[in-house]
C-alpha cells in the first residue's frame, strides 16, 4: 500500500520535496488565515471518498488552499493541538482583549507578561521554545507598530524644523562667518596694540624705580657727609629703601557702543607634536577604545586583515 504521507514526512523534516500547485498532499501544515492573520491548522489526507481537507473548523478544497500551505508542514501533534484547542502549541496569550488598549498600553502588558513569563520559566523543551520565540516576535512587531506611528508623529515637526533651519540658519552662517573674519582681524590688531601698551607700562615703570633708586643714593650720600662732619652730635636719620613699583595691567578693549565691549581673553589650546605617544598615553580611555572597535571592526567587516582582531562565530536568535 501507498504510504499517503511520504511526501508529508519528507517536508517536515526539512527535505523540501517540490511543490506542484495542483498536486495536493495528504499531510499537516498550517496558513494564515488572510494576510497578516493568525496561524490556521489545515490537515489533508484521502479517504474511499476521495480528497479530503480541513482548514481550521472549516472543511476546504484542497487544491484552492494548496499553494498557501504547502511550505509550511507541521507536525502532527502540533496540528492535532491547534484543532483541538484553537491555539497553537507556545502560542504566547494576550493579557487583555488587545482592541481595549492603546498602543502603550498593550506594549507595557507584553513586556510584563513575556518577563513575568520568562522569570517563572526555564526552556528545556519545544514547547518552552516556541513560547519564547513567540513572546519575542510579538514584542518585535509592537516595537514596529510603535516605531511607526512614532514615524509618523514626528514627520510634521521634522519638516517644520527642516524649514525653520532653512530659513535661518544661512544666515546664522553668513552672520557668524563676517563676525570671525573682523575676530581675527581685530584679535592680531589688539594683541600688537596690547603689547606695545605692556612695554610703555615696563619702560614707565622702569624709568620711576631708576628715579627712586637714585632719588635713594642722593639721599645716603647726604646723609653719610653729614655724618662725617665734627659738629655733629646726634647720628643722622635713616633712609628707608626705595619702594619699587609694578608695571600698570594692561587692559585693552574695543567698542561697547553696540553690545558688550571686546576684550581679549588667554585661551590655551592643544596641538599634538607625536600622535604615536599620544595615543599610547590615552589608548585605555573608553572613548579612545570605542573609537578604534568602530574603525577595526568596519575594516574587518569589509574584508580586510585587521591586527589584533580576531573573528569568531556566534549564533542569535533571529
Amino acid at each position: 500500500m501507498t504510504d499517503q504521507y511520504a511526501w508529508w514526512r519528507e517536508a517536515v523534516t526539512g527535505n523540501n520535496p517540490p511543490i506542484h500547485a495542483d498536486q495536493p498532499q495528504s499531510g499537516y501544515f498550517k496558513m494564515r488565515d488572510g494576510k497578516d492573520g493568525p496561524w490556521l491548522p489545515v490537515a489533508i489526507w484521502r479517504d474511499d471518498d476521495g480528497m479530503q481537507c480541513r482548514v481550521g473548523p472549516d472543511w476546504r478544497d484542497a487544491e484552492k488552499i494548496w499553494t498557501f500551505c504547502a511550505g509550511n508542514p507541521v507536525g502532527k501533534a502540533d496540528a492535532k493541538h491547534a484543532f483541538e484547542k484553537g491555539s497553537w502549541p507556545g502560542d504566547v496569550a494576550v493579557g487583555h482583549n488587545s482592541g481595549e488598549l492603546s498602543l502603550t498600553e498593550e506594549i507595557d502588558d507584553a513586556v510584563a507578561t513575556a518577563l513575568a513569563w520568562m522569570q517563572s520559566t526555564t526552556i528545556t523543551d519545544k514547547v518552552t521554545m516556541d513560547t519564547a520565540a513567540n513572546h519575542r516576535a510579538r514584542l518585535q512587531e509592537l516595537g514596529k507598530k510603535a516605531d511607526k506611528q512614532r514615524e509618523t508623529e514626528k514627520k510634521p515637526h521634522d519638516l517644520a524644523s527642516k524649514a525653520v533651519q532653512a530659513k535661518w540658519k544661512p544666515f546664522i552662517d553668513k552672520a557668524d562667518e563676517a563676525a570671525n573674519t573682523i575676530r581675527s582681524a581685530l584679535s592680531k590688531y589688539m594683541a600688537a596694540e596690547e603689547e606695545k601698551a605692556r612695554k610703555a607700562a615696563a619702560e614707565a615703570a622702569r624709568i620711576e624705580n631708576e628715579r627712586r633708586m637714585a632719588e635713594y643714593k642722593r639721599q645716603q650720600e647726604e646723609l653719610a657727609k653729614l655724618a662725617a662732619e665734627p659738629t655733629q652730635e646726634e647720628p643722622p636719620p635713616v633712609v628707608e629703601a626705595p619702594v619699587f613699583v609694578a608695571p600698570e595691567p594692561v587692559k585693552m578693549q574695543a567698542g561697547g557702543q553696540r553690545g558688550k565691549k571686546v576684550g581679549l581673553r588667554e585661551i590655551t589650546r592643544y596641538e599634538i607634536s607625536d600622535y604615536t605617544a599620544a595615543l599610547a598615553a590615552v589608548q585605555s580611555h573608553p572613548d579612545v577604545r570605542a573609537a578604534v572597535e568602530k574603525v577595526a571592526f568596519a575594516q574587518a567587516r569589509a574584508g580586510a586583515t585587521v591586527p589584533g582582531v580576531n573573528s569568531f562565530i556566534e549564533k542569535v536568535a533571529v
